[in-house]
């Protein structure tokens, strides 16, 4: 009884992490809809320069005000756009009020704090290359996207890359200290818009997080958990069923009395290829040809008293 509460908690346990993992899969993307990106946040307040860009953030809408950095700008080619290949046009923008996130050494004074703009995008590489931002003031509405992983681009020519790296972007701007990520504007407005402007096309922002579903790995996961519970049922009833066994054959190592030497039995000699059925049956209390012997043949045509009836001979009268 006390093996079998043992296994009903553990059994309680491992259906209550089942469903724990069902409701994971249900609800999968709670956090990023508790994190409602699609309400505008003022960019100073989520982002901050020389610091990791939590996974939270991507897709966030952001507002900020600033203005360009025209000769801090780069190509990447490679881009597609309603089905054409083309380029991007990034430019650095220096948002207004910009905070450090961490201490970025004693020169950080002298140094412009900028995150990489998309400006628009062309089929044309020459317009790619010529096209600058204006100068003046700037009003934006953006999403927050995360930055790419750098690639080599030693076959570029110079003012282009592969991504829009931050990594990269810090080695080709010294000057400047920026973001872990980029803006993809929605809107701008001011004397210096610049957005899909000088022959450039809009580039409409995208999402980058998964979207709503049912997640199949915390299925899985749920699936294995009630796997552990039969299994766990399983070997309570096989250890049951074995010491149920042992009793009932009188061979239960637990009631032996220590003190008591033990008695074995040889049911098989050696070169032999069955075991001996009076053996057997001495072990079982069933007769030998229970166990393979021959039954042995009643003796017909014998009298209540055991006389033969077939030597005796009839009496006559006298």
């Amino acid at each position: 009884m006390g093996s079998l509460l043992l296994v009903l908690v553990l059994v309680t346990c491992f259906v209550g992490l089942s469903a724990w993992q069902v409701d994971r899969a249900q609800h999968k993307n709670d956090a990023v809809d508790a994190a409602d990106v699609e309400e505008i946040e003022p960019f100073n307040e989520v982002m901050e320069a020389q610091a990791p860009m939590p996974g939270i953030l991507a897709d966030q809408r952001v507002s900020l005000s600033g203005h360009w950095l025209p000769d801090n700008q780069v190509v990447v080619p490679g881009r597609v756009l309603d089905g054409d290949k083309g380029y991007w046009v990034v430019t650095m923008f220096a948002p207004d009020g910009a905070r450090l996130g961490a201490p970025a050494g004693a020169d950080a004074d002298d140094k412009t704090i900028a995150i990489p703009v998309l400006r628009g995008f062309t089929t044309d590489e020459q317009t790619a290359m010529e096209s600058r931002a204006a100068q003046g003031p700037v009003e934006m509405k953006a999403q927050i996207g995360p930055v790419e992983g750098p690639k080599p681009g030693n076959s570029l020519p110079e003012g282009q890359v592969r991504t829009v790296s931050t990594s990269q972007l810090i080695n080709l701007f010294p000057d400047l200290l920026t973001y872990s990520g980029f803006l993809i504007p929605e809107s701008a407005s001011g004397e210096a818009a610049s957005i899909a402007t000088d022959g450039l096309e809009y580039v409409p922002p995208t999402t980058t997080r998964e979207e709503g579903g049912f997640d199949l790995q915390s299925a899985g996961y749920a699936i294995e958990w009630l796997i552990f519970a039969v299994m766990a049922l399983y070997m309570w009833w096989q250890l049951l069923r074995d010491d149920f066994v042992r009793r009932r054959l009188g061979s239960d190592s637990d009631t032996q009395d220590p003190a008591s030497p033990v008695e074995y039995v040889v049911v098989k000699s050696a070169g032999r290829s069955s075991i001996d059925p009076e053996v057997m049956s001495g072990l079982t209390g069933l007769p030998a040809h229970r166990h393979g012997a021959k039954k042995p043949r009643s003796r017909r045509g014998r009298s209540a008293d055991g006389a033969d009836s077939t030597n005796a001979t009839p009496t006559e009268g006298n």
